[in-house]
């Protein structure tokens, strides 16, 4: 009895219909990699098939088509992209009979001559007289059928070879255009802390609909190669479909680390229209350490005010963060948050550092210039450099002037001693007093 209960049960899995599911994974620079799950009503042996629930931004050198049936096969595919339009269709109706209705209540029948866009050249029926018809004066152009090979969509056509009749299990992978994601970090500042949430904004101009897909975001720069196609590699999966009791939880992005890339999943489905924008949350919100500093680069024109924090999970973050734009905002004293500047990463690794420009100090200013030049004999010279640096406020400030130079170049005289990265650039720090000005110069050696 108990055989024939699990028997009976193995009958009724495999009767259940296999669902229709896709898989859209979105990439930087406008690529996206889709997958989708469905069933095909065939005939035993070869037939022509087309297929138009497809992207019109889809890649035909991408594509694959396979099946878990044995046997299945596709022995040609055409990618059908000619849609119908007036132009297409008039196009190819030249030296065919049409039949116009003008605005007037006239009707015109004969042979199609010429369309210009702006008016029909009709031999006309009997006659033979050349008639001009303008395209605006027309109501209504009457055709015997539409063109054959005229698509409304854009339609891959395939020639399948099916080992049996019936519902055959098949998976469409492709890459496609028409998909962009992209990262704003919204984010208020207390002087040592920052509130720091992520939300993606996913713009959909594939020219496809997705309802319930299963979502992944790819952060990092893949390689494509351009002059051979655009395009690159991917694989289908099999995948189930989501307890609905999920869909009542907040829908949350799992990071991990895939190749030399980091992988974001959804962990619901989502649905996108067609030219639609969706924000989703990426993170739950941080709190996070961090450092504001001033900072002047010789030769700028300005003192830049920086947010600083380490990304890890010491500072209170430790995730690897995709490129994208910070906005930074400050509670006043009357409890309404203003916006004081923002900044844009590239993607940041665990334990990298994160730099955030918020504008140029107000009241502090700096400026640079060389007042002596000396060379030294052949291939080495040396100059002297002044910085000035003014505090207009009225609180002590810490200023670190950055100077960059080359590897030819080393400083030989300062009057403060810096730190020198690995880089050779040269980092000075100067507390400045309020409404002061100070002024300090330092040699630098160069030999090429």
């Amino acid at each position: 009895m108990r055989r024939y209960l699990i028997i009976s049960l193995i009958l009724i899995l495999s009767a259940v219909p296999l669902l229709a599911e896709d898989w859209l994974t979105i990439y930087n620079d406008d690529l996206s990699l889709i997958r989708s799950q469905f069933e095909l009503n065939l005939k035993s042996g070869f037939q022509n098939y087309s297929y138009d629930d497809i992207t019109s931004r889809i890649m035909p050198t991408s594509v694959i088509v396979s099946s878990t049936v044995e046997g299945f096969q596709v022995a040609e595919q055409n990618y059908e992209y000619d849609l119908a339009g007036k132009w297409q269709i008039m196009a190819k109706y030249l030296d065919k009979e049409v039949e116009i209705l003008t605005k007037s209540e006239a009707r015109v029948v004969g042979t199609l001559k010429f369309f210009d866009g702006n008016s029909y050249g009709i031999s006309e029926k009997g006659s033979g007289k050349l008639i001009v018809v303008s395209d605006e004066q027309t109501q209504m152009v009457s055709l015997s059928k539409l063109p054959d090979n005229f698509y409304v969509k854009p339609t891959l056509r395939w020639t399948l070879k099916s080992p049996q009749s019936g519902k055959i299990p098949v998976q469409l992978t492709y890459l496609s255009g028409g998909f962009s994601w992209d990262v704003a970090y919204n984010t208020v500042w207390d002087g040592d802390k920052l509130i720091f949430n992520s939300w993606v904004t996913i713009n959909n101009t594939s020219g496809r609909a997705f309802t319930d897909v299963n979502l992944k975001l790819i952060a990092g720069d893949i390689n494509r190669y351009y002059d051979r196609y655009a395009g690159g590699r991917g694989k289908y999966a099999f995948g189930m479909v989501e307890d609905a009791v999920m869909m009542d939880a907040m829908p949350e992005f799992e990071a991990k680390e895939f190749h030399d890339f980091h992988m974001y999943t959804l962990n619901q489905k989502a649905s996108f229209a067609d030219k639609q924008s969706k924000q989703m949350e990426l993170f739950p919100t941080k709190e996070i350490s961090a450092q504001g500093i001033y900072e002047y680069h010789t030769w700028d024109s300005g003192v830049k005010s920086i947010i600083r924090f380490t990304n890890n999970r010491e500072s209170g973050i430790g995730e690897a963060l995709p490129k994208g734009v910070i906005k930074v905002y400050k509670q006043d004293t009357d409890g309404n948050l203003e916006f004081i500047g923002e900044d844009g990463i590239d993607h940041t690794a665990r334990n990298e550092e994160v730099s955030i420009n918020t504008g140029k100090a107000f009241d502090l200013a700096g400026s640079t210039m060389e007042r002596n030049r000396t060379n030294l004999g052949k291939n080495v010279y040396e100059r002297d450099l002044q910085v000035t640096l003014k505090n207009n406020s009225k609180e002590e400030k810490t200023i670190h002037v950055i100077h960059r130079m080359d590897g030819n170049t080393r400083l030989v005289q300062q009057d403060y001693d810096p730190v020198i990265d690995s880089n050779n650039k040269a980092t000075f720090t100067i507390k400045i007093q309020p409404d002061t000005i100070i002024t300090f110069g330092f040699r630098e050696r160069t030999e090429y």
